[in-house]
């Protein structure tokens, strides 16, 4: 299913143009966003939010951070991101991305107290202009955290850009947490410059 889903978004994405632009990227990379997450792990369903915002600098790269925070009766789990990324046109519409950076994950039970286990992530993939107001985004990432096995999962999303500095945002992932099957929706506000 993994490879199915990255094979479709290479399909999608590297047709647009046959050549690369001079280094400009056709997306932003210079963000602020806020949304709302729903988990599905172990059989139960989670809800929270998300923050996430990116800065991009020296023309092909730019650092991100994100921090995600869903619970369900009295139990919580959160996850932080810092990364540094690298971006490259491969056409005048798309960029091949590529992030490593410090992953944290947390776990809270009411009562019990809370814990949390740091690593590093690292991810591959595209993003791109498939019209002038969507963008869509594939990612495959490898995270390891200390004390939990190493894991692999996907990333999928959009962006509709209703003008040059809003845009509403959806994505999924599907990601593995403690050996359990994790999928994760977000939906969005982004404010771009």
């Amino acid at each position: 299913m993994k490879r199915a889903l990255l094979g479709l978004a290479l399909a999608a994405i590297l047709p647009m143009s046959a050549q690369a632009a001079d280094g400009a990227s056709a997306v932003s990379y210079n963000y602020a966003e806020v949304g709302f997450t729903q988990a599905n792990f172990a059989h139960e369903d989670f809800n929270g939010w998300n923050i996430q915002g990116s800065v991009g600098f020296a023309q092909n790269w730019y650092g991100s951070a994100q921090y995600r925070s869903v619970d369900d009766s009295g139990l919580t789990l959160d996850d932080t991101q810092i990364n540094l990324g690298w971006h490259h046109a491969v056409s005048p519409k798309a960029d091949f991305i590529a992030e490593v950076g410090y992953a944290r994950v947390g776990l809270d039970i009411d009562g019990l107290g809370d814990d949390s286990e740091d690593g590093y992530r690292a991810a591959v993939g595209f993003r791109g202009m498939f019209t002038p107001q969507f963008e869509g985004q594939i990612k495959a990432s490898y995270t390891s955290i200390n004390n939990l096995d190493d894991e692999f999962g996907i990333m999928v999303g959009g962006q509709w850009h209703f003008t040059d500095n809003m845009g509403l945002t959806a994505s999924y992932e599907h990601t593995q947490l403690f050996d359990e099957d994790m999928n994760i929706w977000s939906i969005g506000f982004r404010g771009t410059w």
